[in-house]
């Protein structure tokens, strides 16, 4: 005796469709497509695009970033260091009515920065709070 299993009959469902509307064969939620022949090799469209050069390792990518990183570091603390300096050459002039050390070290050194003008003057004169107007004072002057 052989036992022999039936498959049960599974009813496909049957499309909705509008009237006027064709009913698709195939597959049901798939558009139609052309049949595939068996065996047959399948080409692909070639690209045209430049062949790449050669990619960078990660290792050059952070020593060039680094590299980087310091330059710009170091091109910083030297802007920082090169400034304007303090005249060498002095000159004794009298300090003008409602004029103060700052205005003062800006008239005598324009080019210098203030700060450091000021200091000298203070240095030089042995200046520590206000001046008086008509006060003759030591000051490194420029032209």
């Amino acid at each position: 005796m052989s036992v022999v299993t039936h498959k049960p009959q599974v009813e496909a469902p049957i499309p909705v469709t509008r009237p006027g509307q064709a009913v698709r064969r195939g597959a049901i939620g798939r558009p139609p497509t052309r049949a595939r022949v068996a065996g047959a090799p399948r080409v692909l469209a070639r690209r045209n695009c430049p062949p790449q050069g050669p990619r960078l390792s990660v290792v050059c990518v952070l020593a060039l970033a680094t590299v980087a990183c310091a330059a710009v570091l170091g091109l910083g603390a030297l802007a920082g260091s090169v400034g304007p300096s303090v005249p060498s050459e002095t000159k004794v002039v009298r300090v003008l009515p409602g004029e103060s050390l700052w205005e003062l070290a800006g008239r005598v050194a324009p080019t210098s920065d203030a700060a450091a003008v000021v200091e000298r003057i203070r240095e030089l004169n042995g200046v520590d709070g206000a001046v008086h107007p008509g006060q003759p004072l030591t000051v490194p002057f420029s032209r």
